[in-house]
């Protein structure tokens, strides 16, 4: 158990004080922007200087957060035992705060793209901003997702209580929802090219052209893409004709 009490340099605007085995940190430079304090003991944080723009506290002890700056854009505050984040500024990009306690999340920045809040204990998200592109909430108390943006690409949302899933943006690549209660899937985007949905419900896929598939245990006579195209070619032999002329 170890503290620094002062930091002598001044005009410094990165500080990594990581994997220190520290229990407090020293007051802060003014000039400071990137700030890496993760892998210690830490249990609670001094005040964030108004420049910061990066912040990685994970792998802490720390139960709240300070009040952060309105300059900052990427905030990791994962590992830790947090049960709230204080207010978001406008500035955020990124944000990770999984592995936590938390309950409920604060409004999330319409500059945020991309949001890791997987393992916590949350039961529902907020709105989620336009500009989000990549969302991971797996291992949560989830009954259902909100609207879901279009610019969104990635989507995690395995190991929920999820009985139905939100219509899917058009340009979502990429869909995880496997371990939850779903008896059904909406639509299926034309971009998407992988979707792991097994531990189901399912009783039914119609799938676009993608190009990775998992949907073991559910209630389907396939389990994976090569089953589901050999299925397909028996159940549909006149689609299989017309697709090879272009019918």
């Amino acid at each position: 158990m170890k503290h620094l009490k002062t930091y002598e340099q001044k005009n410094i605007t990165e500080l990594n004080l990581s994997h220190r085995n520290l229990t407090k940190l020293p007051d802060l430079p003014d000039t400071l922007t990137h700030l890496y304090c993760y892998n210690n003991n830490l249990t609670e944080l001094p005040e964030l200087p108004d420049s910061l723009i990066k912040l990685n506290c994970g792998n802490n002890q720390l139960t709240e957060l300070t009040e952060l700056p309105d300059t900052l854009t990427h905030l990791y505050c994962y590992n830790n035992k947090l049960n709230k984040l204080p207010e978001l500024p406008d500035s955020l990009i990124k944000l990770n705060c999984g592995n936590n306690q938390l309950i409920k999340l604060p409004e999330l920045p319409n500059s945020l793209k991309t949001l890791y809040c997987s393992h916590n204990q949350l039961t529902k998200l907020p709105k989620l901003p336009n500009n989000l592109k990549d969302l991971y909430c797996s291992h949560n108390q989830l009954t259902k997702l909100p609207k879901l943006p279009n610019n969104l690409i990635y989507l995690y949302c395995p190991n929920n209580q999820l009985t139905e899933l939100p219509d899917l943006p058009d340009n979502l690549i990429v869909l995880y929802c496997h371990r939850n209660q779903l008896p059904e899937l909406p639509e299926l985007p034309n971009n998407l090219i992988h979707l792991d949905c097994h531990n189901n419900q399912l009783t039914k896929l119609d799938l676009p052209d993608i190009l990775n598939l998992d949907c073991y245990n559910n209630k389907l006579p396939y389990d994976d893409l090569e089953e589901y195209k050999i299925w397909y070619a028996k159940t549909y032999p006149e689609r299989i004709e017309g697709e090879k002329y272009n019918l």
